[in-house]
Parts: C-alpha cells; structure tokens; sequence
C-alpha cells in the first residue's frame, strides 16, 4: 500500500542510525518530526531525504512490519530490545518498501546494528534480514483482507482497529482502504503561492539565479495557487517565492473563509501560520489581522512564518478560550483536532490517538468554539475548521453549536470557482475527504452571528 523509494543506496551507517534514533525517540514520546529534525540537523539534501524516508516509513508501517518480523524472529518481539526491533524494522522496511539494493540495505543496517548494540545484535539483524530477503513477503503473516478485512487494514494497512472499524462504520470498504492507501503514501512538497499582484502564481522574490535554477514548481492540476515541488528543497523553493508550504485541501480552507471579509481579523490557533499568512495575503483589506496562539514557541513558530512571507499580520500569545482582545469582526478557529485527515503527514500521530483523547479535543473545541462565538462581533463570521474526518469534531460539533448559540447560522457558499463540487456538503460546509481527492482531509463550516444593530 505505501509508495516503493528511492534507488540510491544512501549515504550508508550514519543515516540509518540516525533513523533508528528517531523511532526511539518517538517509542520515548517524542513526535516524529521533531525527532527528525534533531536527529537529520547538518544532514541535506538526498541523504536527509533518504533518513526521513526510513524513520517517517517504519513509524508509519509499523503494524505491517511487526506482523512479518514475528514470523522471522524465533521469540515474541516483546522479548526483543526495543533497539533491536527498531533496527529490524527498518531493515525489514527497506527491503520491503524501497529500491535500495538488498545487500546494501542489509549491510548498511547490520553494521550499524553491531556498531550501536554489539556483534551479537548485528549477527541477529543479518540472519533476519537475510532471511525475509530470502522468502520474500509470507501472505501468512497478515490477515486475509477477504474474510477480516477490519483486521487487514489494521495490519497489513498500519492502523488503529479502533479507527479502522469507525471508517468501516460510515463509508464502503473501498473507499476504506484507498483512505488507507493515502495515509501510507508519503505526501509530494505542495506550496501556496502568494502575492496579490498575480493572484494564482505567486511571485519570485528575485533569489540568485542559481538558486531559482534548483527549484522546479508545477501547477496542482484542480486547486487553484498551488504549486508541486518537483527539483529542488523545500527550503530552497521558499527562499525563491513567496509562498507557504500547504497541502491543498489546506489551502481550500483559506479560500473558503474568503477575501470578502472585514476586519479585525482574528486566526486564534495560528501556528504554524500558513493559513493565517496565506488568509492575510487573499484578504490584504481586512485589517488588523492578528494570529495567536496559546504559548510562545507556537508563536514563534507562527511570526517566522509571517516574517518570511512578508505579512503584515500580528502574531499574539494568547489562549483563545481566554482571549487578549476585545473583539473580531472574522474568526478562523483552526480547532486542534485529532488529525485523522492528515495521518500520512503525521506519521506517529496514529499511534498517540485513541477513542478517550478524541473526546477530550471534542470537549475543548466545543470550548474554543464558545469562546470565539462571545468575541464575535454581531453580524460578523466565524469559521471553524479542522483537519480531522471524524463527525463528532466536525458537522456534529456545528450542530451541536447551532443548537446551544440560536443567533448563529450556517452560511453555505454555493460554490468554490475550481473545485470539485463534491467538496461541498449539503449544508454547505467544506469537506475534502482524502479517498476521493488524494490530499490531505480537511473541514470547515462559515457560521454567521446575527447582526443585532
């Protein structure tokens, strides 16, 4: 189900020990991400790209992996060093899921294995890897997707049952599995591009040629202002245009807010500001505009964000269910969710979430949403939104709202010029469900507050 590699072998030791420490990290609580940027600082280029691979992959297939590594290994992997098992799992993953020669995946994990853990760990990794290598992938090891088809996508897929099984619940089982595909497929470097002079392109910020010359865009076909990085770094690409790194159904989000709104804005969950610099850059009349978020590194996170893509917004700590401001006339509540929209660029986020934390982020965006609907302005908008597919955080959390705040109301847009229409629900919210549209899940609904003037 996940996407095969690339076919450099990699820069060798090093690399795989630095994503072998990034699952430990993330085994000790870190988030995948973090991790890697620690562990990858000074790495560039192929070389980090290759690591992030190898860590990102075996955190994301960890399920799959484990089922087949049970059958390799003469004990439970629950007697194994958890160390070890990371260094089989990426191992196994390179075989498995890359183009990386065998013998150069196994060599380099193997000597880094007996580097970090001793000439014994090192012999075990080589007679494990050489034997998946020998026997090629077992059906056994997996549930049969025909007669437990919950079950194969929790292990063969790489997901919470929990979740498998509440997806099974509301959609076909088709449509199940391609969401699960996407989960597993690492996401493709999609920009915003930015600049209200050519609106849809972007602008270059004039970079040394040499620069601009690395950075290859292709437009998104379907979603307007969104760019593939197809050559080149991320880095790079932002240093040559003003733009923000955003998936697409991200993006809709921002143009489903809109540029006809009034200021003073508020983005009350702003970090890490690609929607609040992209909004401020559609809606450039909508002033002031402030981008807040509870606690200063968010923040600061954020400001970087605006500071690059040369906006005037004002980034603010502060926490929205007790807000520094006096008013809004436009609200984005961005709620913290669980995410499940966006498991294939998260990729530990699967394994943290669980049925008791979905409905304590129900119970606080219920809060926000309170919070947000008193500093509203009468007849002003609110739009909430969230990167997650489950129910009780979107359309159900609007209802629920609606039903507790009388003088707001859905206010549907009846179309969003070149998008699918099938974005669009009945009631006129925004849903971008990843199975029809391989980007991210995103959701939003525009509530309206009654103008008492």
């Amino acid at each position: 189900m996940s996407g095969r590699g690339r076919s450099d072998p990699g820069p060798g030791v090093e690399v795989r020990t630095a994503a072998v420490r990034v699952l430990s990290d993330v085994r000790g609580g870190a988030y995948a991400d973090r991790a890697a940027a620690t562990r990858f600082r000074g790495v560039a280029g192929r070389d980090r790209a290759l690591g992030q691979e190898l860590a990102y992959g075996a955190v994301r297939l960890r399920s799959r992996l484990d089922a087949e590594l049970a059958g390799l290994v003469d004990r439970p992997l629950s007697k194994l060093d958890p160390n070890l098992l990371d260094w089989l799992r990426v191992g196994l993953y390179q075989l498995r899921e890359t183009r990386i020669p065998a013998h150069a995946a196994v060599h380099a994990t193997v000597e880094g294995a007996r580097i970090e853990l001793g000439r014994g760990a090192g012999g075990m990794v080589n007679a494990v890897l050489r034997r998946a290598g020998r026997q090629g992938t077992p059906e056994a090891s997996f549930p049969d997707p025909d007669a437990a088809p919950a079950e194969w996508l929790s292990v063969y897929g790489s997901h919470p049952e929990w979740l498998i099984r509440r997806w099974l619940a509301r959609w076909p089982l088709a449509d199940v599995r391609r969401l699960v595909e996407n989960d597993n497929r690492a996401p493709a470097v999609t920009l915003r591009l930015l600049g209200a002079e050519s609106p849809g392109r972007g602008e270059p910020r004039g970079a040394d040629p040499d620069v601009e010359a690395d950075v290859v865009l292709e437009p998104v076909s379907g979603w307007p202002r969104m760019a593939r990085l197809v050559e080149g770094e991320p880095t790079r690409a932002l240093a040559v245009w003003n733009a923000v790194a955003q998936d697409p159904a991200a993006s809709t989000v921002v143009d489903f807010v809109g540029a006809a709104i009034e200021g003073p804005v508020l983005d009350a969950c702003a970090a890490p500001g690609g929607k609040a610099a992209a909004l401020a850059d559609l809606a450039p009349a909508a002033r002031p505009f402030v981008a807040a978020d509870i606690g200063v590194s968010r923040v600061r996170i954020a400001a970087s964000t605006l500071r690059r893509t040369r906006s005037d917004a004002r980034p603010v700590a502060m926490d929205a269910r007790r807000p520094a401001i006096r008013s809004a006339r436009t609200i984005l509540l961005d709620a913290p969710c669980s995410g499940t929209g966006v498991l294939r660029r998260r990729p530990d986020s699967r394994w943290r979430l669980s049925e008791r934390r979905l409905a304590s982020l129900v119970e606080l965006q219920m809060e926000l949403l309170e919070s947000c609907a008193e500093l509203l302005e009468a007849g002003g908008l609110l739009v909430y939104a969230t990167c997650s597919l489950e129910p009780e955080e979107n359309e159900e959390q609007v209802d629920a709202f609606l039903s507790r705040r009388p003088e707001f109301e859905r206010e549907p847009v009846a179309g969003l010029t070149g998008f699918a229409a099938d974005c669009l629900t009945d009631s006129g919210d925004l849903q971008i469900l990843p199975f029809r549209t391989g980007t991210d899940g995103a959701y939003a609904s525009r509530l309206r507050k009654g103008d008492n003037r």
